[in-house]
This record gives C-alpha cells, structure tokens and sequence, in this order.
C-alpha cells in the first residue's frame, strides 16, 4: 500500500486565462479552469 502521506499528489492543475487566435485572425478568450492531469487525451 502506497505512503498517502508522505508528499502531495496534484490531480489538477489550474490553466489560466488566455486568448486563442483562431485560423480565421479571430481573437477566442478562453477562461481559467481545472483540467486533470491524469488525463492525456487531448
């Protein structure tokens, strides 16, 4: 059984606010959020 205490474990990691350019020069605001980080599926 693995040690829970013994150091932190980030299951999320915080990504924030930012603004995308779109293919077509459009500006996108994307706001902050959560994502996990365990998940690699992108």
């Amino acid at each position: 059984m693995a040690n829970e205490h013994g150091k932190s474990v980030i299951k999320r990691v915080y990504v924030p606010t930012h603004v995308k350019v779109g293919p077509n020069g459009e500006r996108v605001i994307v706001p902050g959020y959560y994502k996990c980080k365990n998940s690699n599926h992108a």
